[in-house]
């Protein structure tokens, strides 16, 4: 009985085009805190324009207590000025991320979609015995990933921990359109 409840709120929302397979992805906004200052410093966290249509992403992080052999990051999706509860979310071990062939299908997609093994330093796994960049990571005004979810605009919250203190947030500003 539920199930069938369910099929029918999901073919009345796909009709009435509350609900859809969004296509379009532009990130209009890119902010980034630091937590905890005597940890790391953030010295460079720009999205410029290059050309027409084309953002850039700069970012250098400076870690002041090295080696770091345990680092999470967890991500939440929001959707902005409607709630405080994120519309999904999931944490990774970033040093087992690259050790192992079963990641998390979610993270693995949206590494490969920035191409961040080409355009930064995240590539390897533990320890991090350097400095973290993002180095002109190109960024289109809009960019087709299809993703099950509405239009409208959305914020993605990437919370970095080591050894399980949170260190700093990363906040990209999302335009979800057809």
């Amino acid at each position: 009985m539920r199930q069938l409840v369910f099929i029918r709120v999901l073919v009345i929302s796909l009709s009435l085009n509350v609900l859809t397979w969004a296509s379009l992805i532009g990130v209009t906004g890119l902010k980034c805190h630091v937590v905890d200052p005597s940890f790391c410093s953030i010295e460079n966290c720009v999205m410029k324009p290059v050309r027409r249509g084309v953002k850039e992403v700069n970012m250098v992080v400076r870690l002041l207590q090295v080696p770091i052999t345990n680092v999470s990051v967890r991500a939440e999706i929001l959707r902005r000025g409607y709630s405080t509860r994120p519309l999904y979310q999931f944490e990774i071990d970033c040093c087992q991320f690259w050790l192992t062939k079963r990641r998390n299908p979610m993270a693995h997609e949206v590494y490969k979609f920035l191409r961040l093994g080409t355009y930064s330093n995240l590539n390897h796994s533990c320890p991090y015995n350097n400095d973290l960049f993002i180095d002109h990571l190109p960024i289109d005004e809009v960019m087709n990933l299809y993703l099950p979810i509405g239009k409208g605009e959305y914020v993605l919250k990437l919370h970095w921990k080591t050894y399980n203190v949170l260190r700093t947030t990363i906040y990209v500003n999302l335009k979800i359109t057809d």
